[in-house]
């Protein structure tokens, strides 16, 4: 990637894909419903939006961002090293929450504790492990959306009066 362009089209089109893998983690907590009757709630729930929210609307957003950046930069050039980190931080945060509360749950639920979730305060234990998991991806992502802002405050300019 040689330019700003270059990586703003790959946080869409990474975005795009993710999304619909995200979409596609819709079927884990369709899978709990019919395969475990009607139980009130699926723990991997929660990654079928997240995934949508991270992915399509958060990558696609940085994408359309970056896309911006070069008319609001005048004459600086791009940092694409920090733009080329913030892309792997969204990826991995998206990929961490969406690994975590899939296959994350199956194995914590089958190998430290089974039916954690459910359990009550035996399972708190697990519950807190499966959920700090979590917000470390989380932080992953956010500290890429730290880079943008730390971008967008130091690398662009408003328009002077008169000019547009």
């Amino acid at each position: 990637m040689t330019s700003v362009t270059d990586w703003a089209l790959k946080f869409v089109r990474w975005g795009i894909g993710l999304g619909i893998f995200g979409l596609i983690a819709g079927y884990f907590p369709l899978g709990h419903y019919l395969m475990k009757d009607s139980l009130p709630s699926c723990p991997a729930a929660p990654v079928h939006g997240h995934m949508i929210l991270l992915s399509l609307v958060g990558m696609v957003l940085f994408g359309l961002v970056y896309r911006a950046i070069p008319d609001w930069m005048g004459s600086g050039s791009a940092p694409l090293g920090l733009i080329r980190l913030h892309f792997w931080l969204a990826v991995i945060g998206t990929l961490g929450v969406a690994l975590n509360g899939t296959i994350g749950y199956e194995i914590l639920s089958h190998t430290m504790q089974p039916g954690f979730y459910y359990n009550g305060p035996a399972g708190q234990d697990v519950r807190n492990l499966w959920f700090g998991i979590d917000g470390f991806f989380l932080t992953v992502y956010g500290a890429g959306c730290a880079i943008l802002l730390y971008i967008l405050m130091t690398k662009t300019t408003y328009a002077r009066s008169g000019a547009r």
